[in-house]
This record gives structure tokens, sequence and C-alpha cells, in this order.
């Protein structure tokens, strides 16, 4: 099936601009569940199913406590990153946040991190989810390109939307990360964004684009909790594709570039399940050891920022080096992005 897209690259030059990752702070709600036990069985799942756990391959997950909230979460990995990167607060020029999970219906969590720590920035949020992660990165690089005056940017994104199931394990946590002008390291050479259309899956039954609002309307709970998710749509319509379109950005971007698919030392990926990111490497022609699988296992999916979790666990670990050429691969609501680094 062909896949129509708007294609928007961008490509950094390196005789512009060199803006680099300076720091990667990470917060994780200490509580753990098992999938298996908790969240399986409130899904549907059946784990006798023969060869469920497998694909899926998640047997940990992060679940906020009473006091996690988004932007307490948001908050420490902010500090965790100024702190690797050896940043104070009063450097930071902008803060972007996320907020499809606000602690408020009306709250700019980017102001208050950065009134928290006590930063003179010019503040934003975006409305995504996991596509967040791509468009923060992206606005950030493209600030730091436009405006000589900016020299160090934090993203700092949360999600609260643990507990759920399909078509993944989810889990709760936040993740940090400053661009800094002048950084020599994870600097960022090129990026793709494709907005895809895709098939309408979910539908809030009240208050949304299929159904607005009018004076009489109310529901309980968060949106989240309202939205009517079509399991069989997704099964006909957007799971056969679906491999192919995640696929594509990268491939994308190195045709664009003109870099070779094979030359990448490490490609992550935003968490799916096991089987579902190794189909996507797979597809790629690539390696299954180009992709840490095995983070999926203690953590399953939290949101697009999973692949910057990885990239610190990696880098902690000794997994990749000085020099390496990585890949970022972020996807979410219909919109697609891929990024080439080097460390």
């Amino acid at each position: 099936m062909t896949i129509q897209h708007e294609l928007r690259p961008g490509v950094v030059a390196a005789d512009r601009m060199m803006a680099g990752i300076a720091g990667i702070g990470v917060y994780l709600p200490q509580r753990r569940v098992d999938p298996w036990e908790t969240l399986a069985p409130a899904g549907g799942l059946d784990p006798e199913k023969p060869g469920l756990k497998q694909y899926l391959g998640c047997w940990s997950v992060p679940l906020a406590n009473e006091w996690d909230s988004p932007s307490s979460m948001a908050l420490a990995a902010a500090r965790d990153a100024l702190r690797e990167a050896g940043i104070a607060p009063v450097e930071v020029d902008v803060v972007i946040s996320n907020n499809i999970t606000s602690d408020y219906l009306d709250w700019q969590m980017s102001g208050y991190i950065a009134d928290a720590l006590g930063a003179d920035a010019t503040t934003f949020d975006i409305y995504a989810g996991c596509n967040s992660t791509g468009l923060a990165h992206q606005a950030a690089l493209d600030i730091l390109a436009a405006d000589s005056s900016v020299n160090t940017v934090l993203v700092a994104l949360a999600e609260h939307l643990g507990g759920g199931t399909f078509p993944q394990f989810i889990g709760d946590g936040a993740c940090a990360w400053v661009l800094q002008r002048g950084c020599s390291q994870l600097v960022t050479q090129a990026w793709l964004n494709i907005n895809d259309a895709t098939p309408r899956l979910g539908v809030l039954r009240d208050g949304g684009v299929a159904h607005p609002f009018t004076a009489t309307t109310s529901f309980d709970g968060e949106w989240q909790d309202n939205v009517e998710f079509s399991v069989e749509d997704y099964r006909r319509k957007l799971k056969p594709i679906f491999v192919d379109m995640c696929a594509s950005p990268f491939l994308e971007l190195c045709e664009l570039s003109g870099q070779d698919p094979t030359s990448f030392d490490q490609l992550f990926i935003v968490h799916q399940q096991r089987g579902f990111n190794a189909k996507i490497v797979q597809r790629l022609g690539l390696p299954a050891s180009i992709t840490p699988l095995d983070c999926i296992e203690d953590m399953g999916h939290i949101s697009g920022f999973d692949v910057m979790i990885d990239l610190k666990r990696s880098i902690a670990e000794g997994r990749i080096r000085r020099g390496n050429k990585l890949a970022l691969l972020v996807f979410g609501l219909g919109e697609l992005f891929c990024f080439s680094l080097v460390y």
C-alpha cells in the first residue's frame, strides 16, 4: 500500500551551527508492576496465548505514585539533565515542555519548570503525545539555528498515561535533555518529519472533532478515559501498513542526506512491542543488534522520549562510543520523525 505523506526535511549544516545534547535526565517512578499480573487482565490480554509474552517482551512497567504528577516528574528529570550537563538554571534560555497529560486543564508546564528552577527563560508547551519528542527536539534545533542569542534549550517532557495495555504496556515517567550551542557530543546532523494520513482509530464520544462541544457537553475523567478506540480498525486498517510507515522516515532521511543506512552504529526506536520493533529493524535490512530491544523489558512504553532514555542508558552501559553514528526514530499521532546524530 502506498503511503501518501507531506515531506518536510531539515538538515543542520555543520559550518552554520553545532548544537549537541549536553545532558539527559530521567525520572521513572519507583513503583514497579508486573504487567502480566496487573495490566494484561484489564486489557483482555491472554497471557497463555502462544508467543504473546515473547512478542510484547515486557516484564516490568513503572507506574506513578500518588505524589508523581507530570510536572513533578518533568522537573526532576530537568534537574537531572542540568546536573549531568553541568549547566546552571540561569544559563537556560528556552524551556520546552508538553501538556497532553497536564496537572490541570489550563497549565503551562514549561513555565512552572522555569520558575521552579529559577531560570529566566522563554517557555512554551507543545500539545502532543509521543510525537512531542520529535516536535520539541526539532523546535529546539530550529530556535538555536534561527536566533544566535539563544545558547541553551531545555526540553522537559512527561507522560502520565500508565496502565494502558494496547498495543503495548504503557508506563509513567519523564525525560529531559539540554541542547547547547557549541556542544560537540550528540550533535544532530540531519532530521526529517513526515505527516502521514492514518486511519481514525479513536473518537471522543463527546467534545471532540467528530462530536464537537455543545453547551450541554460533559464527561467524567481525563480525555483519554473517554476515547472510544477501535481495535478492529487498528487490526484491519493500520496494522498491515504500520511497519513500512514507521520504517520510512529512516530510509527517506538517509536518501535525502546521502547517508548509507548500514553506516549507523545504533538505532533507537520508540518502544512498541519487542516483536514489532524487531520487524522495523528487519524491514530496514539491519541486524537486530543495532537497536536495544532489551530496554523494553523493564520499561514498556512511556512516550516518544523512550529513545532518549535508551540513549542515556546505552551511554552509561558503554554500548556506544564517541564518534558513533546514531539515529532516533520517533512516531505518534500520525507524525513520524527521524534524527541522525554523532556521539
